[in-house]
């Protein structure tokens, strides 16, 4: 049997005893916080396919980085390494659940005129920042920056990321035409 991710959805094959993964770890590649919780979970649902019946299963992984956590915690199904490991992680590097993030994106038509609205308002914001002594030194501004995914459906996007130990500081009193706002993003891309 030959799959992609439908693998990983979790349909129960009895008679599978040997499960492939090619590039396994190519999700930790993705700009976004959460590659190694992504790749972590999809590595051990796949690891959880072999061997589900009266035979032994087997896991053959290909990787770049056969030592990165995500890909040795999921290969010894050790949640609690993966989970000490990524929380280290993210309490260093200041990201949830240690602080609260809202991506603020806007789409255009046009890559330029998109790309000049986003430098305003990422510059608007610093300068409010700025005016506010207490508050202001609690919220960190990330970018702007054009989102992993530059152009989806014909639309050029540009993105924010607003950091913040409390999450009141991250709802926008008002927003201009053509911004999203996705407080506590589940994807970054």
């Amino acid at each position: 049997m030959v799959g992609t991710q439908m693998i990983t959805k979790g349909y129960d094959f009895p008679d599978v005893t040997l499960v492939g993964v090619i590039a396994a770890d190519f999700s930790l590649g993705f700009p976004d916080f959460r590659a190694a919780e992504r790749t972590f979970q999809i590595l051990s649902q796949v690891t959880g396919r072999a061997g589900r019946g009266d035979q032994k299963g087997r896991v053959i992984i290909q990787t770049f980085n056969p030592e990165h956590y995500a890909v040795t915690s999921s290969k010894d199904h050790d949640y609690l390494t993966f989970f000490q490991k990524e929380t280290e992680l993210r309490e260093q590097l200041g990201y949830p659940p240690f602080s609260y993030l809202a991506c603020l994106r806007l789409q255009g038509n046009s890559s330029q005129t998109t790309e000049a609205m986003a430098q305003r308002v990422g510059q608007g914001i610093v300068g409010v920042l700025r005016q506010w002594p207490k508050r202001g030194k609690d919220i960190q501004v990330l970018g702007p920056a054009e989102a992993p995914l530059a152009k989806l459906k014909g639309k050029y996007r540009w993105q924010i990321l607003i950091r913040a130990a409390d999450p009141t500081n991250l709802i926008p009193e008002e927003m201009p035409e053509g911004w999203i706002v996705d407080i506590d993003p589940v994807t970054l891309l």
